[in-house]
């Protein structure tokens, strides 16, 4: 099971200077879809809207020796986008604006492919959080962050339970299969509730 101790040892590994890299890297990746309104593309474009730039910071990584630095930055961005196409995946209506487009273009990928492809980014862009995450306590991290992040914008979103709930189980089961000591703390939580549902019938 997920010991205290252990993850103080870990927090201590990642130390002060690896918060501030994740944390920076969040701020920036969480606003960085929007910025297709800077570079004046079609809103929701495929650049901006896709995996593209966390290839990229994956490829840099590896042709530098595995720098720590670029490893922070990537688990934080990645966690960021992730988080900022949960909340797209719900929006008021597919329409227009909901939509992915190709840059400078009128078209896009409709509603179904659209649909998917968010779904899909979401997805797999919290899958490389998890994956380039080194511990549990690292993993725990971005799941506080997450949820953080969800209850604070839950009024500027007007949406909530939809995309906590993506988040919360998408993040759960990458950790719990990458870690142990999150699989095992899953099971003991998910045992105790048992024994009381048991014990009241």
């Amino acid at each position: 099971m997920v010991e205290f101790t252990k993850i103080m040892e870990q927090g201590e590994s990642i130390g002060f200077v690896g918060v501030m890299l994740i944390w920076t890297s969040f701020l920036i990746g969480i606003k960085f879809p929007d910025w297709d309104f800077k570079l004046k593309i079609k809103h929701r474009n495929i650049l901006t809207h896709s995996p593209l730039i966390l290839w990229l910071m994956i490829y840099f990584f590896n042709t530098q020796k595995n720098v720590e630095v670029f490893r922070f930055s990537i688990i934080g961005f990645s966690l960021a986008i992730g988080l900022h196409m949960i909340f797209d995946s719900f929006p008021k209506g597919w329409s227009r604006g909901a939509l992915i487009y190709y840059p400078w273009c009128r078209f896009g990928l409709g509603v179904k492919w659209s649909r998917g492809f968010i779904y899909c980014t979401s997805i797999y862009a919290i899958f490389l959080a998890i994956k380039y995450s080194e511990n549990y306590t690292e993993a725990l991290l971005l799941m506080i962050g997450g949820v953080y992040t969800i209850v604070k914008n839950r009024k500027k979103e007007e949406k909530f339970f939809r995309p906590f709930i993506f988040f919360s189980v998408t993040i759960v089961i990458f950790s719990a299969v990458k870690y142990k000591g999150i699989s095992d703390f899953i099971f003991y939580v998910v045992h105790f509730i048992s024994q009381k549902i048991n014990f009241l019938f």
